[in-house]
């Protein structure tokens, strides 16, 4: 076993309702390349993969279920599995922090964000959201940014 370099796995899904292969595909090389021959740091990699490339990650977001396998100081192999999702936040095509449904309360009535109208605040993270849904007809106001939302490095 390595003893310095870390062992992981991983599963990596596109979870928008479709892709093209010809967007997609080379920044997904560029991402394979990148934690398999130059052995970096898988999270990272995917945020810089798609980050460098807008167009691919507004395609779809980016689903990483990853595992980071250590030995403890007994050589026991320990594992963290992380789970995180890469979703470009465009206010302009209305996905406010990667999402994209309304939510009226607890309870999602399923309408997708085209049919939702926007009036965010200035900045992005710090903003509190107000929409119209113009499938259900509700309006949510002072909706903050949940706190499980990071910003991905630019």
């Amino acid at each position: 076993m390595p003893h310095n370099s870390d062992i992981f796995n991983f599963v990596l899904m596109f979870v928008g309702i479709s892709t093209l292969d010809q967007v997609v595909v080379p920044v997904l090389n560029r991402f394979i390349k990148n934690v398999y021959i130059y052995n970096l740091k898988i999270w990272d990699t995917l945020e810089e993969s798609f980050g460098e490339d807008r167009h691919a990650l507004n395609q779809s977001p980016e689903f990483l279920s990853y595992a980071n396998m250590m030995p403890d100081e007994n050589r026991v192999r320990k594992c963290l599995v992380n789970t995180r999702v890469l979703a470009y936040s465009n206010l302009k095509d209305g996905q406010p922090w990667g999402l994209n449904i309304c939510w009226r309360g607890n309870v999602a009535c399923q309408g997708p964000a085209y049919n939702m109208i926007f009036h965010p605040h200035e900045h992005w993270l710090q903003t509190k959201m107000r929409y119209s849904c113009l499938q259900c007809s509700s309006m949510q106001r002072a909706i903050a940014c949940p706190t499980w939302i990071h910003a991905a490095q630019s």
